[in-house]
Formats: structure tokens, C-alpha cells, sequence
């Protein structure tokens, strides 16, 4: 009997006030210098159509109290600064909302009255093309997400994902392998439970998005700061915890219930801030038939010390606990005879050093390590035919210099080494592949050290009132392959046309050296050259109104030395890490090339008279060229891809909002069917591989939020339908060997 549940998603938050005796919020926050981290005195800070402001005091931090609960945009301006807006800061009854703000100096006294500084929209100095930024509000209130980081990022333009299922962030071609995700200033593998082996994906986020202070997403152009990633750079800024009281949030749901706690580690100077989640759909529905139930915990930790005015240590942690079983043989409803166990855990922690030096000098040094550890065991009818035990480990000291010589002049230099270590034991008993050839098995256990050294100058000039360029040089070197250097030169410009339209364009060489897992199995894989990517970008950015923003660009990536399969010339690994396998673990060879082009028009506009949204349309064309010679069109190439988001508040209180999502139809390699059934397994045709594709996909998701006060708890509850078509959006094609 099969059983078919259908589930809504509904999330349901409580928080409770420690101090709820008026029912009054408030908004703290401080206010800091983007590029040397130094802290604002006098800055002004208001609530947009009120009378009600605030001045920084001498450390930078405003507190404005009192305030009814619901949702306020703020104005910052200061002398010599750049004015900046932020937008959606709720405000809940007894409890203080943190902000982190950061204001752009400006260059020629003559900025200082630009009204096109007037506008809700800000990115880094270094960051003038392909960047957009989310507030915390934006991303909890996504429908479609249910509060996942990574799942909001996929409705920016240039960025898809490969199903329904996973999360995964495709940039403009580039496989999930390809993306730098960087928390607090410490490098994070990847922020997911049951994530690939060597990738940045996987189903569930663990970051907890009531710690986030904002999130900037640059597709492509990142200068040399940024090193080791071809396709993108994800910046993940926490808030920071309350400084003077503790507080506790607890939110039950049906992924699971979870806690957050939060107070002073030093009065009024520093904090901590923790949130505990365990999901309990095993718990629910062990009994209902399903083939997998996943079960997971995750920690999140932001905790600051002061130790005095110029120097401030951070403590940052991501972890997670994930196991899941699917029962193959043991389940009517299982498709596979096979039977998998997966058990695992990782955590990044790290230890961050902000110092200021001066009024024009910032220094921060980081030390910080990562680790995942899985155990894959998969069985057939009784006989092991897989298992992965691993442990991958990093540890990385990491130093990064800002100087702002003049008003218009800012130097950045960094330095980097990583200390890599992989534990693995491999068994894969000898099979016919997926494509109808014999395998040998493979039986390894390796403990594999190798180290990174990376290094990097970049240089920013503002040239005239309007005119940016910023150059620069990275340097990387790995000592576990035979092609240990390379050196990657970067440069990016923003022209102000007029005062509401701006012409960017970015050049750049990027180079990524394969996950070390790819390198372990064989010992020919050593001879792997480091991936590489050549992009030029070029785009308008329009901004009609202040809390409007209409963009496009042109991009194009030419892609060299991608691993490909030795045994199957049709595979390249530029398709690869979107799904729930062990990637390189056969023979690689660095001979597929490729190109990614591609036009994107992007409508954001933020939250003013109730309304929010963005429209995004991207058009690219993906091929990659395999060890046979043959170019085809990439796993990721959907041709056409339309996301449109809209919102709107019928009172603070109450609010709809919903994600149409249309998609062009992916490229696969069908079965041979003969050959599945004399097998009774999946064989692909080789011969036709992403020669076919899947039928175009739709989906539309619908939320609605509501918010009340009931016994001092402050509720907010959202029901979230997802895929509202019913449109089947196919992962893979899959053989019953039942």
C-alpha cells in the first residue's frame, strides 16, 4: 500500500519578554565605518515618517525606546558620511531589536548632498557588481523558504537550484562546489544538514535566522580578497546579543522546536547570543510508511568580549547532528533494494580579533577550524556494497589590513594558511556503473595533510565624484598537486552616468583547487590542475526611486581544467555536487572546458506604503566540453529562469506574500532501458548524455503572517503552502527494482 501525505507548513514562533511591563520595544544598535570598522560618534539616526531620532554616543551605539511594536525604517546620516536607510526593523513588545549599521565615507565633500545617496540600497565599496544584499526580515518572511538562508538566495538573479529538495545555490552555471560562504569573518564549508562531501549544499540550513544582521550575495566579479571559489561569495553578518538583559525566544514547529537565548557577557559592552534546534519529524512519522525520515539538531553562537576600545574578540559557532535512514529492501515503498544508513556531525567554530588602529586602520585576525564527519553505509539484500567513513578537518589562521590612505584611496592586504586534513575509508564493492561498465571495487583507507597559503593587495580609487576602480592581485598555493601556484588579477569599476544610474563592469581570473577528497582516491588524481574561471561582467544599475532598484547585466565565464571522469569521458564534474552522493571517488583528469553566458534583469523594491517585492529574469546559455570532445549542454542549463516575489502588509500585524517560480527544463541522460532490465538497476545511455530535457517547471508558494500579543508572550505565527500547481519537479530518473 502506498500512503500519500500531504503536509502544509506551518511554522508557529513564541517569544517571551523577560520585561514586558509596558509593552514597549525599542531598537539598540551601533553604528560603524564600512571599510575600517571604526566606530561613529554623533551619527543621526531616525524613524522615517515620525519626529522621533537619536544620536550615537561615544562608542557609536543609539538606543531609541518606547517604540510601538511593529515594523520601522530607519535613516542614518553622519558628517562625512554617506546617508544609509534600513529598512523592515521590527519592533516586538519588551524586547530591544539589534541592528548593525554601517555608513560609507564620502569621498568629496560635494557626496554629502548627492541625492543619489538617497536610497535603500547599500553594498560593500569593493562589491560593484553582481551584489545584493538581505536584511533578516526579508529572509524569515520568504515564503517559499521556511526561514532558510540559502533557499531566499536562489531568488537573486543569476542564481538557481537543481530541485525542489535540496537548497543548493547553482551561480550562473557553477556547480554547488563552486560558492565561498563566510560567517562572522569565518569560513564556513557548508551551512547545511546532510550536506554534499566537497560542496556547499544540502537540504536544510542550520543558520538560525533570528541571529541574522544581514546577508550580502555577490554572483560573480568578487575582487582578491576573496580566493579559492569560482562562481560566488556569500557574506553572512550576525547581530549581535542584547547587552543589558537576557531574553529568551522559543519557536515550535513542524521542522522542529528550538530555543534562543541571549544577555550580557559584559554589562553594556558585550554579549552572547545561542539557539538550540532539534527537529522531531522521526518522532511523528516513524509510523506513517514514509521511506526517510530525517533527524537533525543544530547550535548556533555569537558571543563578543570587549577587551578595551580598540580591541573586540568574538566567538562564532555552527553545528550540527544529522542521521536518516532509508529502508530500501525493508519498505514497499522504497524503489531500491539497496538500504542506506547515514549518521553524521560537523561544526566551524572560530575565534575573531577586530582592532583598530587609529581613525584610518583596521586589523582583523581570525583563527578558526571546521570538521565533518560522516558514515555512509549502504546494503544490498544483506551484502555491503558501500561505505564512507570520513573526517574532514581544517584549521585556518587568516589576517586582513584596511587603510584608508585619503578620503578617496583604500588599501586591503591578507594573508591565509589552512592546515587540511582528510580521514577517509572507502569501500565500493565491484559493480556495473551506472552506465553499463564494470567497476573494480575500491577498498582504501587514507589519512591525507596538505596545506593552502593564500595572500592578496587590492587597491580602491575613487578617480572623481562618481568614478570607482578597484585592482587587485591574489596569490594561492596548495602543496598536495603538481600545479601548486597560481596567481589571480582582478579589477572592478562603477561609473555614475547620472545620479540614479550607475555603469559597472568587472574583470577577473579566479582559480579553485578540487576538494582534497577528490584527490585521495587515486593516486593519478594528484595531477589535478587547479579549476579555472575568466569572467567579464558589465551591467546598469537604475534606481527610480529610493526604495527602487531595476538592474541588468551581461555576464560571460569560460571555464578550464574541470575534473572529468577517466572511465566515462562524457562526465565532467562541472555538473556535479547537487545530489546525495560521494563525489571522486574514480579516476579524474583535468580535460573538460566550458562556457557560462547569460543576460539577467533584476526589480527589487523594499518595503515602504505596505508593499515589497522583486522580479528577476535570467537567460543563459551553459555547455561544457568533456573528455571525448563533445560540447553539450550542462545539468544546469535551464535556459530560462523567472522568479517574482510581492508582499503586502494589510496591517502591521497580518501580511501576505507569495514566489512564483518558472523554470526552463533541465538537461538529463536518460535510461537505457535494456540494459535496467536485464540489471534490474539504472543504466543511463551514455550515448545520449544531457542530450534530453526535462518538461519546463512552475511552482507557486504562498505565506501568510500574523503577529499578536497573548499572556506577555509576543506570537508570531506564518502558514506557508508550497508548490500550490502540484507540479512534479523531477530530481532524477530512477529504475524500481521491485
Amino acid at each position: 500500500m502506498k500512503l500519500i501525505i500531504l503536509i502544509f507548513l506551518i511554522f508557529t514562533g513564541f517569544i517571551l519578554s523577560l520585561n514586558n511591563e509596558t509593552g514597549k520595544g525599542k531598537i539598540v544598535g551601533e553604528v560603524i565605518d564600512q571599510t575600517t570598522n571604526q566606530k561613529i560618534v554623533g551619527a543621526v539616526v531616525e524613524i522615517l515618517n515620525s519626529d522621533i531620532y537619536t544620536t550615537t554616543n561615544e562608542n557609536g551605539e543609539f538606543e531609541i525606546s518606547n517604540l510601538t511594536p511593529r515594523t520601522y525604517a530607519l535613516k542614518v546620516s553622519a558628517v562625512y558620511y554617506l546617508s544609509t536607510y534600513r529598512t523592515d526593523v521590527r519592533v516586538t513588545g519588551g524586547q530591544s531589536t539589534k541592528v548593525i549599521i554601517e555608513l560609507k565615507l564620502a569621498s568629496y565633500e560635494t557626496e554629502e548632498v548627492v541625492v543619489s545617496a538617497e536610497r535603500f540600497f547599500d553594498k560593500p565599496l569593493f562589491l560593484t557588481t553582481s551584489t545584493n544584499s538581505l536584511t533578516s526580515e526579508e529572509i524569515r518572511r520568504a515564503p517559499g523558504a521556511s526561514e532558510d538562508l540559502n533557499r531566499l538566495v536562489q531568488s537573486l538573479p543569476g542564481v538557481t537550484t537543481a530541485t525542489d529538495s535540496r537548497n543548493d545555490l547553482i551561480v550562473r552555471g557553477g556547480s554547488p562546489v563552486e560558492n565561498l560562504i563566510i560567517v562572522e569573518g569565518i569560513e564556513v564549508p557548508n551551512i547545511n544538514h546532510f550536506g554534499t562531501q566537497g560542496a556547499s549544499g544540502g537540504p536544510i540550513g542550520m543558520i538560525n535566522v533570528d541571529f541574522l544582521n544581514d546577508v550580502t550575495f555577490s554572483a560573480g566579479g568578487f575582487p582578491a580578497k576573496f580566493g579559492d571559489r569560482l562562481s560566488s561569495i556569500m557574506d553572512v553578518k550576525y547581530r549581535n546579543g542584547d547587552k543589558k538583559e537576557f531574553n529568551t525566544k522559543l519557536d515550535l514547529g513542524i521542522a522542529g522546536a528550538g530555543i534562543v537565548l541571549e544577555g550580557p557577557v559584559q554589562t553594556e559592552k558585550s554579549s552572547f547570543l545561542f539557539s538550540a534546534r532539534r527537529s522531531y519529524l522521526d518522532l511523528i512519522l516513524s509510523s506513517t510508511g514514509l521511506t526517510a525520515v530525517p533527524n537533525y539538531s543544530n547550535f548556533n553562537l555569537k558571543a563578543t568580549y570587549e577587551l578595551s576600545d580598540n580591541h573586540k574578540l568574538s566567538l562564532i559557532g555552527l553545528a550540527g547532528i544529522d542521521k536518516i535512514e532509508l529502508k530500501g529492501f525493508n519498505s514497499e515503498d522504497d524503489p531500491f533494494i539497496e538500504s542506506t544508513n547515514y549518521s553524521g556531525w560537523q561544526f566551524a567554530a572560530g575565534l575573531v580579533h577586530k582592532w583598530l588602529i587609529g581613525d584610518n586602520t583596521f586589523i582583523q585576525n581570525s583563527i578558526s577550524t571546521n570538521q565533518f564527519q560522516r558514515n555512509i553505509i549502504s546494503d544490498s539484500v544483506g551484502r555491503k556494497v558501500f561505505q564512507n567513513e570520513s573526517l574532514d578537518t581544517e584549521y585556518i589562521l587568516k589576517t586582513d589590513l584596511s587603510h584608508r590612505l585619503s578620503n578617496t584611496d583604500l588599501l586591503e592586504v591578507g594573508t591565509s594558511a589552512r592546515y587540511l586534513r582528510n580521514d577517509n575509508s572507502i569501500f565500493i564493492s565491484e559493480r556495473i556503473n551506472f552506465y553499463g561498465i564494470f567497476s573494480a571495487g575500491l577498498n582504501v583507507s587514507t589519512l591525507a595533510e596538505a596545506f593552502k597559503i593564500g595572500s592578496y593587495a587590492q587597491y580602491s580609487k575613487k578617480l572623481f565624484p562618481g568614478f570607482e576602480v578597484t585592482t587587485g592581485i591574489r596569490h594561492d598555493y596548495f602543496n598536495y598537486i603538481e600545479e601548486k601556484n597560481t596567481f589571480s588579477p582582478r579589477i572592478s569599476t562603477s561609473f555614475e552616468i547620472l545620479g540614479n544610474l550607475n555603469l559597472n563592469a568587472a574583470y577577473g581570473i579566479y582559480y579553485q583547487t578540487p576538494p582534497l577528497l577528490w584527490l585521495i582516491s587515486y593516486e593519478e588524481n594528484k595531477k589535478l590542475r587547479p579549476m579555472k574561471n575568466q569572467q567579464v561582467i558589465l551591467g546598469l544599475e537604475y534606481f527610480p526611486a529610493k526604495d527602487l532598484k531595476i538592474s541588468v547585466e551581461v555576464f560571460d565565464k569560460k571555464y578550464s581544467d574541470y575534473p572529468n571522469s577517466v572511465l566515462i569521458p562524457q562526465v565532467t564534474y562541472s555538473n556535479a555536487g547537487a545530489e546525495y552522493v560521494t563525489l571522486g571517488l574514480e579516476k579524474l583528469i583535468s580535460a573538460a572546458t566550458g562556457k557560462a553566458r547569460g543576460i539577467e534583469f533584476f526589480i527589487q523594491k523594499k518595503l515602504t506604503n505596505g508593499i515589497y517585492g522583486m522580479l528577476n529574469y535570467s537567460y543563459s546559455d551553459i555547455k561544457f566540453k568533456s573528455l571525448d570532445g563533445v560540447e553539450r549542454p550542462s545539468t544546469f542549463d535551464y535556459k530560462n529562469v523567472l522568479t517574482a516575489i510581492l508582499g503586502y502588509k494589510f496591517m502591521d500585524n497580518l501580511e501576505i506574500s507569495f514566489k512564483y517560480r518558472f523554470m526552463g527544463g533541465r538537461p538529463y541522460t536518460p535510461l537505457n532501458e535494456l540494459a535496467s532490465s536485464q540489471l534490474n538497476q539504472i543504466v543511463y545511455d551514455y550515448n545520449q548524455y544531457n542530450s534530453i530535457r526535462h518538461n519546463n517547471y512552475q511552482r507557486l508558494d504562498l505565506r501568510v503572517d500574523y503577529r499578536t500579543d497573548l499572556f506577555g508572550w509576543n506570537i508570531t505565527t506564518y502558514i506557508d503552502f508550497q508548490n500550490l500547481f502540484n507540479t512534479d519537479n523531477v530530481e532524477q530518473i530512477i529504475w524500481n527494482q521491485k
